[in-house]
């Protein structure tokens, strides 16, 4: 049976583009009369020196996009010239000019010539079984310099087929830097002949845990779980992205992250106390002594780093570093001693500099994670700024060049639909909307400061992505939308164009490239509302030009729907400009299962199953007054997000919580009338990791009055909380008191701690 999918592919062959078929979009794409048609015989001609890497590629994707075969051959009279023009234009300038007898590329670099050719391959379409491309004119050349996807390998371990494959794919899209995170507390991945324990033990777990960090109790598969690349391998890979113009940054995490360097040599410890790698993901208070043995050991390390990869920069890592075993270790305190420093925040930087000025004297540039800028940073060094844009705004500020990567914008193994059905993923929502939406540069810099973003990159953590096929899902076609915004920057097109351009043209190469991309932009959303007094519950369409039909169930009972004119039915059309909205759940029963299917127009299977769960509880749709505001970011339909009946989920997903980062919460409900409160359930959410704590304790005030209030005891607070009441009232009022600061040793340390709530049940008569 057809999906819907496949019936998208179908349009391939029948697309009439009124705009520019390519992502990225060039900076200009005019279309002329007329167009090119690809015959059986394509001659080419080469006007200068014309490397081999690029015309291997050039051949071998051209016959992929074409659906018929072709005779490549190099002749003076040719269908197509590649020429190469004087570099006075800017970086990885080229042009494209069709004609219908002609086709020239012109390029001033390799690279300007080998995104030319993606360029071009994106230009070519099917009709009536023959190959195509409209007769156009194309200038283009990119908006930033560092345009990356990054990669863990260490949390799961990926072949070199695979990374070959990741490599190829963002190269397409013009993707030009590749982050290698090599290293990390669940295994060492590189091959280090000097230090050959780092593999042999390093490289490998005993067990790995089950679903998410934060499921309680945790369970494991105790099983041997790792691997690691060899020199030559790595030689290979590198190689293979060098013949895409991709350079390869990799990341050789210290002082933190260390555990499976530590495993395989602990004498570079603090205790020395020997330790398993562990198949546990977060964070971890064993890092690297700050001992000189320990800083020349890394040292070793990267001069075999050095002679493998030839990038400028070499990421360091220095996130995520807990202080404690530094706080007893009497060498360390030596150290701070003897250099007259501050803290263990400026002996971080003590060790980092150490790092930079040696990678600074081979002739290459240090970049880490924007932590190493706590103590204090060496002129010679980039950041990568991840917690936010303000690690990169301080950078800047201080001369340094920055490369943008803030989680709320880049962080793909985020969510990125509010379909509760979505695969396990990290935690958190980014969706292809929020991607396309990123700048890079913030509004706080002047002109000469944003010279100093390099651009921005896109983070692939994978505690949460075990294999290739959920990396390609978690990935595509969010990558795309982040491509627009290096590319083209503000220049880029609506986001209405670019979901066009991606469901007429870039779904369908995906799919026939068989990469396993998320169908999230194509799942119907579910709202909630208050019309006229009663909570509705909306199903939206998703974005696409076919039409659908919806049914919804309840407790396995078919329901009635309520289109927008008022019209009853069991399945309701989901057309181009409708959308469809159910009956008020107000009468069903306490505990219910929501569930709807999906069907395309033509009744076969469409792309999704949807399920939530509710618990309709009588303080639904009460109106709330935040006292304390949510953090922007974490507000999703904020005046009813905590009274729907939608119970949050865990792993999180933002949509459904709302985040605070204040030390205390206050809200205030208004009944209506004064009324009896029997108790309150809360939720609160628990994920160290991502610095959300469950609050200390709470507070319940009571007023029958506006403004009168009598105010209870504090009670303690726990992931799921009930507090028994008994109380008249017509106003209420919730203060939440969360911890100041995070403590030392775990994630964020110093920082305030976020508190996350869902759902506040109430047993009113």
């Amino acid at each position: 049976m057809k999906t819907l999918l496949s019936i998208i592919f179908i349009f391939l062959f029948f697309w009439n583009f009124s705009q520019c078929p390519i992502i990225p979009t060039p900076s200009s794409y005019k279309e002329t009369k007329g167009v090119y048609e690809f015959g059986i015989d394509f001659p080419i001609l080469y006007k200068s020196t014309f490397p081999e890497n690029l015309k291997s590629y050039f051949k071998s994707k051209l016959h992929e996009h074409l659906t018929t075969d072709i005779i490549l051959h190099e002749n003076e009279i040719p269908a197509l010239v590649f020429k190469k023009i004087a570099d006075n234009q800017v970086k990885d300038y080229y042009q494209i000019k069709v004609s219908s007898n002609l086709i020239s590329i012109s390029y001033t670099s390799e690279a300007s010539c080998f995104c030319a050719i993606n360029s071009f391959l994106q230009l070519i379409y099917q009709k009536d079984g023959k190959n195509y491309i409209k007769n156009c004119e194309i200038t283009d050349s990119p908006k930033f310099e560092w345009r990356g996807l990054h990669l863990d390998v260490s949390r799961h371990f990926f072949t070199v087929d695979e990374v070959k494959r990741y490599i190829d794919l963002m190269a397409f899209y013009k993707f030009n830097t590749f982050h290698w995170h090599l290293t990390d507390d669940q295994g060492w991945r590189i091959e280090i002949k000097k230090y050959p324990k780092l593999t042999e033990i390093g490289a490998w777990r005993d067990s790995t845990v089950n679903k998410h960090y934060t499921t309680n109790p945790r369970t494991y598969t105790v099983e041997k779980y790792g691997g690691f690349y060899t020199q030559e391998q790595i030689k290979e890979v590198v190689k293979y992205a060098q013949d895409r113009y991709v350079t390869i940054v990799p990341e050789i995490e210290l002082p933190g992250h260390a555990r499976a360097a530590l495993a395989a040599y602990p004498e570079f410890s603090c205790t020395g106390e020997k330790q398993s790698v562990p198949g546990l993901w977060g964070v971890f208070d064993d890092i690297y002594c700050a001992k000189q043995e320990s800083i020349d050991f890394n040292k070793a390390i990267l001069d075999e780093v050095l002679e493998l990869f030839p990038s400028q920069y070499i990421h360091i890592g220095g996130d995520e570093a807990p202080k404690e075993r530094w706080k007893k270790c009497l060498n360390c305190q030596k150290i701070i001693a003897d250099n007259h420093l501050k803290d263990e925040h400026e002996l971080q930087s003590y060790f980092i500099k150490q790092i930079d000025a040696y990678l600074t004297s081979k002739g290459r540039k240090l970049i880490g994670w924007d932590e190493i800028l706590e103590g204090g940073l060496s002129p010679n060094a980039s950041v990568m700024s991840w917690r936010g844009t303000e690690g990169g705004i301080e950078a800047v500020k201080q001369g340094h060049s920055v490369v943008m990567s803030p989680g709320s914008h880049c962080y793909f193994d985020h969510y990125q639909s509010r379909n509760p059905n979505e695969p396990i993923a990290f935690g958190g929502f980014t969706s292809l909307e929020k991607v396309y939406g990123f700048n890079p540069i913030p509004k706080d810099l002047n002109e000469q400061e944003a010279k100093l973003i390099l651009g921005a990159q896109a983070n692939l953590w994978t505690e949460y992505i075990p294999d290739f096929k959920q990396l390609e899902y978690m990935v595509y076609p969010r990558a795309l939308a982040l491509a627009e915004v290096l590319w083209s920057g503000e220049n880029r097109p609506k986001l209405e164009v670019f979901e066009q351009k991606l469901i007429d043209c870039h779904i369908p190469l995906l799919q026939k490239k068989n990469v396993n991309f998320s169908k999230a932009m194509f799942y119907p959303e579910i709202t909630v509302e208050q019309i006229d007094g009663k909570m509705t519950y909306s199903l939206f369409r998703p974005k696409s030009k076919f039409d659908y039909y919806i049914s919804t169930f309840v407790n396995g009972k078919r329901i009635q729907l309520l289109d927008a004119n008022g019209n009853e039915g069991d399945s309701l059309k989901l057309s181009n400009n409708f959308y469809g909205r159910s009956n008020s759940f107000g009468l069903f029963p306490k505990k219910m299962d929501l569930t709807y299917s999906i069907s395309s127009f033509d009744n076969d299977i469409c792309l999704t199953y949807n399920s939530f769960n509710f618990d309709i509880h009588n303080g639904i749709g009460i109106p709330i007054k935040f006292l304390t505001e949510p953090n922007e970011k974490y507000a999703f339909n904020k005046e009813l997000a905590l009274v729907d009946g939608i119970q949050g989920r865990i792993p999180w997903n933002s949509s459904e919580w709302l985040g605070f980062d204040t030390s205390n919460v206050v809200l205030e409900m208004d009944l209506g009338k004064v009324m009896k409160l029997n108790s309150l359930d809360l939720s609160f959410l628990n994920d160290i990791s991502s610095w959300i704590h469950v609050p200390q304790s709470i507070e319940i005030g009571f007023a029958t009055e506006e403004g009168k209030w009598t105010m209870g005891n504090n009670s303690k607070l726990s992931e799921k909380s009930h507090l028994e009441l008994n109380q008249k009232a017509r106003y209420i009022r919730i203060t939440i008191h969360q911890n100041a600061k995070i403590p030392e040793g775990n994630p964020g340390s110093g920082h305030t701690p976020w508190t996350f709530m869902d759902e506040i049940m109430m047993d009113l008569e």
